[in-house]
């Protein structure tokens, strides 16, 4: 049977509350909880956030479910729908910025839009390391490889295609060291309503494990700086070419929800590069730019 967008909300909600209750225990922190309201159509959302716990330096869990009665006119232009077409999209997504730079930032969205016949899924999850540890990174890759397989996508292609997306242009680097990343998805909507559900219900087994072997470490106030640092280049990408944030501003979405991805702290510094031979140009020189890393080699394999 093909789920409704009603049955697609439900489970997009499960998603959100399944995460909710992750963070909630991990963070060691409450969240607030803000309810808003899509003022130019029916519907609305729920936004959990984060911030200032010990775990949890800012981050958030977003719900949204609106209707419109016409698609703004660059919306229409973007998706090739005519404008003045009814629409309606529903999704969850999420950033959490950790306080430790030994734990990674991570971002996950999945998101449903209709409008007239048109209808597609997408989303995906990436991980923006500070100071990657190689066993890691291996393990985040096949664990979402094995969601893939299970559900029949192509791993090695939305592996690529989030390759190219998370790429700062103007940086000439990727944002981190990628995930999944997949959009207009629709061979089949129950199945692939499964795949992106399951995508969502596998966060905490996915992140889980680099928030408890990293967020008690010790870190310097230098490893702090270059955290924050490299937190510019995340901003940077959000604001200059993420479409979900430029989709939310041009069709009035809460800015409120569309910018909590950013980070509570960022810092800017001209013309800084880190020191040859550091783990700090390792994260460039190695961790930056596609790599197989579901078929790589992790410490012990060889």
């Amino acid at each position: 049977m093909i789920p409704s967008v009603k049955q697609i909300e439900s489970a997009f909600r499960r998603v959100q509350d399944t995460i909710t209750t992750f963070l909630t225990n991990v963070g060691d922190a409450p969240y607030h909880e803000d309810e808003w309201h899509y003022e130019r159509g029916t519907g609305g959302g729920i936004t959990r956030i984060w911030e200032g716990s010990p775990v949890i330096e800012k981050g958030g869990v977003n719900f949204s479910f609106i209707r419109g009665a016409s698609l703004p006119q660059s919306a229409a232009t973007q998706f090739r729908i005519a404008e003045g077409t009814p629409f309606a999209a529903t999704g969850v997504s999420l950033v959490m910025h950790p306080r430790n730079p030994h734990v990674p930032t991570i971002h996950m969205n999945i998101r449903y839009f209709e409008a007239g016949d048109a209808w597609w899924f997408g989303g995906g999850i990436d991980l923006t390391p500070y100071y990657p540890v190689r066993r890691e990174v291996i393990a985040f890759h096949r664990a979402l490889k094995s969601i893939c397989d299970a559900h029949g996508e192509d791993y090695a292609v939305h592996k690529r295609a989030c390759d190219e997306y998370f790429f700062i242009k103007h940086r000439n680097e990727m944002r981190g060291v990628g995930g999944v990343f997949f959009d207009h998805l629709r061979t089949n909507r129950k199945h692939n309503l499964e795949f992106v559900e399951a995508l969502g219900i596998a966060f905490p087994s996915v992140y889980g494990p680099f928030i408890e072997a990293n967020k008690c470490r010790a870190y310097t106030e230098a490893q702090r700086e270059f955290q924050l640092y490299r937190r510019s280049r995340y901003v940077e990408f959000n604001l200059v070419y993420d479409r979900g944030t430029l989709f939310g501003l041009q069709s009035g979405g809460r800015i409120e929800s569309i910018l909590m991805s950013l980070p509570a702290v960022a810092k800017w510094r001209y013309n800084w590069s880190p020191e040859p031979g550091t783990p700090e140009a390792k994260l460039s020189e190695v961790y930056l730019k596609p790599v197989d890393w579901a078929n790589a080699v992790a410490e012990g394999e060889e």
